[in-house]
């Protein structure tokens, strides 16, 4: 049975996505690091298309024009996307849930429905890896990270490097210099105000010649100086960042990551709302499964429309996965759905598979 077949037979149905698409979407929710991977051309009334890098993005779309709330996908098809030393043209198949209310019973079935078609497949000692963005902005927020660092924390999590920089700018004892600045945009800079440092921006433009448009606006300009003078003016102190490093450290059975999280909770003296609760709930829907089942704390997926849990599935002494996927429940209000829709959901590398069984065939 094929992997598409097998989805089939727990009641997916299976859209037709066109291998071209509208650049857009991918462009405002994917996130950088799948723009940069992507293969954009350009029609001749200057509408950007790009080959299908991936399906999650279109089958959303093309839930939200049929006016639906809640469905089940399953897809399998050509995807273009570049990969470093894999080809770039390869076959993905996967699985969408969209609507479906009770989150954590959601988020099991997806997991199940994954090992699932693996074991289908004909796969074998596999191992899974679950990560939480919200269980990491809990932690972020009961140890009073400073507001002006979150944002950029969250939206390099699961990149390790990237983690590491910004907690090296922020305990830097270094401030940073806006000599090069004139008198009047600090002065302005220091009451905080968007407006009035945005229109003493736009005088100092005019007075240089320099045109309002055609590049970056005054409004951008000041809204960055701003966020910069935020970010100087706060500084992670040694022992908030040893707390952060020891959280992010965390790798564990998930048989016993409530206990390591109360532990932590305990040592801190915090609280990290139903972080315990949401991880015992994953552990007790799939102590059954037959796979070494993992909870890393640092571990997201880089795409930006990811928003709670997120997973891989290994084969044992591989590094790359065979299955990547998580919730996105923010995906569809980006998309334009005038309410949230929950969402849940994952992607097979077939080319990855042993022996490539099941996954080429639609």
């Amino acid at each position: 049975m094929t992997i598409l077949k097998t989805l089939e037979s727990t009641g997916c149905m299976t859209p037709e996505i066109d291998l071209l698409q509208p650049a857009d979407p991918f462009l405002d929710t994917a996130g950088e690091d799948l723009r940069r991977r992507i293969f954009i051309t350009q029609e001749n009334s200057g509408k950007l298309f790009c080959l299908r890098p991936e399906f999650t993005i279109p089958v959303c779309l093309r839930h939200l024009e049929k006016g639906w709330i809640k469905a089940r996908y399953a897809y399998s098809g050509k995807v273009f996307r570049q990969r470093g030393d894999e080809t770039h043209e390869f076959t993905q198949a996967g699985f969408e849930n969209l609507g479906s209310e009770n989150a954590n019973d959601a988020d099991i079935d997806c997991i199940k429905t994954a090992l699932h078609v693996l074991e289908q497949a004909g796969q074998k000692d596999l191992s899974l890896v679950l990560g939480d963005q919200a269980i990491f902005v809990s932690a972020l927020e009961a140890l009073r990270i400073p507001q002006a660092w979150r944002k950029k924390l969250i939206r390099a999590f699961g990149d390790d490097a990237m983690i590491k920089q910004y907690l090296d700018l922020m305990s830097s004892s270094e401030e940073k210099s806006f000599d090069s600045l004139s008198q009047e945009i600090k002065a302005a800079l220091e009451t905080k105000n968007l407006e009035t440092l945005t229109n003493v921006i736009e005088g100092e433009m005019l007075e240089q010649g320099l045109p309002l448009s055609g590049g970056r606006t005054p409004a951008a300009i000041a809204e960055r100086l701003i966020e910069k003078a935020e970010l100087a003016s706060e500084k992670l102190d040694t022992d908030k960042r040893a707390a952060l490093e020891e959280f992010l450290a965390i790798d564990v059975d998930l048989k016993d990551a409530c206990d390591t999280i109360e532990a932590y909770e305990n040592k801190h003296g915090i609280m990290l709302p139903r972080a315990r609760d949401e991880l015992y709930a994953r552990y007790e829907g799939l102590k059954d499964s037959d796979v070494n089942m993992r909870y890393r704390a640092s571990f997201g997926r880089r795409l930006d429309y990811y928003t709670g849990f997120v997973f891989e599935v290994y084969k044992s002494e591989q590094t790359n996965p065979l299955v990547g996927g998580g919730r996105y429940d923010r995906l569809l209000t980006l998309l334009g759905s005038p309410q949230e829709i929950p969402a849940v959901g994952f992607a097979i590398w077939t080319d990855r598979l042993e022996g490539n069984e099941g996954g080429m065939s639609a």
